[in-house]
């Protein structure tokens, strides 16, 4: 057991506090703040932390409680509790974050997404990639393409590069799945790659996996953005604060609802005039704020207006028509599972060796400072529709002689679905599945799964462990938890019939203060896990905000 959790408040934090503190009394806040930001995910971190630089004053509400040790984080490593770690911060152990009482999940969502600061960077398995020229130059608008986006990419790498060879001693440790793996790919005419080097190479290729790890612990903006916003006066972070909606008079935001997770109070901060909000709550989290706030079709916002939740909500003449919810993508994940010919054993996680955890204490290296997978590659297909779409796996050792291969639908893709609010409007619910909803994208990727089958079977190195097709495989596919895309960003303005919810400087449609800066804008999928572009896009947010009169 990894687990010793001494704090109160983070028990009762988020979703998980009893209903029996909930209250619905109302006090008004003031503060005079240039940028009240809701939501210190990765995006909300690194906006916050630009716009202090650029001496702003800046107030971060956070739903859940710390996560890091440095964070004041209380979720120690049972192997040594009284060491300056967190089972966030030791790379090894995130598996072990779900042992415990996953508190730090939200509630209100249809899939994992994570209430606690730094959002889902610190709960994930950290595989950072980051982002290919076509990831932007493909959908993406104008002032978003990666012409533009290089200088901020670069930005963000200067503070939080990631790293194939985590460990501080330099070593790859536990490599045997790389070799066996790597040694089947090469006779497929796949090559090796760092994907640090050339992001833009994707086809028939396989790398080390990159991670968003630095000195040896989890990385991510909590700690190489949020130290620095904290050493000016010009910050604060509130934690425990659910933003509920913002209020507002026509056009102009005027204040934030939010409720204290620990003691049920709702308050409402007060917005200053010509300050602004910025919603950084993620793709499914910021289309709930903004149903609340009267922003979105018309079927959610009569939801919102007949919930239990409405003491604040607008007028229906107030009401902004814009199609939030709408767009929603996600990588698709299909598991398959291979036998090796070789000696493969599973490294315990759950119980590693004395000697690996007091390396990883003295020097932060060994399998502890790596992450669980063992190899990732890429390669693309193109579809009946004629349209190129792009196929990551990503692998790791679960048992003795086998390997789970994940193959993930990235870049490409062309399913979308729709979220929207429950019948009662206390959460979030997928509306209309974005999961192989055309044909190209399910014949594809079931195309590409019986090729590789096929592959393993006629080699000496591994072959599937089930004798099924490509397409019975993609009946138990999961979600890929990179969900984009339910607040679009685009010039089609959506009150006139577009498909964009907010503008080319990330601010919604008809409303003059109000910005959006988190995944749901992205209009479309990267060819890998999203949280490098995402980071990559916070910063080009900040730019285009600051740049604003």
């Amino acid at each position: 057991m990894y687990l010793r959790y001494f704090s109160l408040p983070l028990l009762l934090s988020g979703a998980f506090a009893s209903p029996a503190l909930k209250h619905h009394h109302f006090r008004r806040e003031t503060g005079d703040w240039d940028y009240i930001i809701a939501g210190a995910g990765p995006a909300g971190l690194i906006v916050a932390e630009r716009l202090v630089e650029a001496n702003k004053t800046v107030l971060l509400l956070e739903r859940g409680g710390p996560s890091t040790y440095s964070s004041g984080g209380n979720l120690t490593w049972d192997y040594s509790p009284s060491a300056p770690l967190t089972l966030y911060d030791v790379p090894g152990l995130d598996t072990a974050l779900f042992e415990t009482d996953m508190s730090f999940l939200c509630d209100d969502t249809p899939v994992y997404a994570a209430c606690t600061l730094g959002g889902g960077v610190e709960i994930n398995a950290m595989v950072f990639i980051h982002p290919r020229q076509a990831d932007f130059d493909d959908k993406w608008p104008q002032g978003w393409q990666w012409s533009e986006m290089s200088s901020a990419a670069q930005k963000l790498y200067a503070r939080n590069p990631g790293s194939d060879s985590p460990s501080v001693d330099g070593k790859i440790y536990d490599p045997t799945e790389y070799n066996i793996l790597s040694s089947f790919l090469d006779t497929q005419e796949y090559h090796k790659v760092s994907t640090f080097a050339d992001p833009n190479d994707k086809y028939r290729v396989y790398t080390h996996p990159p991670w968003n790890i630095k000195d040896g612990e989890r990385a991510g903006p909590v700690r190489t953005y949020l130290p620095l916003a904290q050493k000016s006066s010009n910050f604060k972070l509130q934690m425990h604060t659910t933003v509920v909606r913002v209020t507002r008079e026509g056009s102009v935001v005027t204040g934030v609802e939010v409720k204290n997770t620990l003691t049920g109070v709702t308050s409402i901060i007060s917005v200053s005039s010509n300050a602004r909000v910025i919603l950084a709550s993620g793709s499914m989290i910021t289309p709930k704020i903004l149903f609340n706030s009267g922003i979105g079709p018309s079927d959610q916002l009569s939801i919102a207006a007949n919930s239990t939740n409405s003491s604040n909500f607008p007028a229906q003449k107030d009401w902004i028509s814009l199609p939030v919810g709408h767009g929603l993508k996600d990588h698709p994940i299909v598991n398959v599972n291979y036998t090796t010919f070789s000696n493969l054993t599973a490294y315990d996680f759950n119980s590693p060796p004395t000697s690996d955890n007091e390396l990883y204490l003295s020097q932060r290296s060994g399998p502890l400072a790596q992450g669980v997978q063992r190899l990732l590659f890429w390669s693309s297909f193109v579809g009946s529709d004629n349209v190129t779409r792009s196929i990551q796996g990503t692998t790791s050792v679960t048992a003795t002689d086998t390997i789970l291969v994940k193959f993930y639908l990235t870049h490409g893709l062309t399913s979308s679905g729709r979220l929207g609010l429950s019948a009662d409007g206390s959460s979030i619910s997928i509306l209309d599945s974005p999961y192989f909803t055309t044909s190209a994208d399910k014949e594809g990727l079931a195309g590409f799964i019986d090729d590789f089958n096929t592959a393993a079977k006629n080699s000496t190195i591994l072959k599937p462990q089930k004798n099924i097709s490509g397409a019975e495989s993609l009946e138990g596919y999961t979600s890929g938890l990179h969900l984009v895309g339910t607040v679009k960003m685009g010039c089609d303005d959506g009150r006139t019939g577009g498909s964009a919810v907010v503008d080319l400087d990330t601010k919604v449609y008809g409303i003059d203060n109000l910005f959006v800066v988190d995944a749901s804008i992205h209009p479309d999928l990267p060819t890998g896990n999203t949280q490098a572009i995402v980071m990559v896009v916070a910063e080009r947010a900040a730019e285009k905000i600051l740049a604003l009169v």
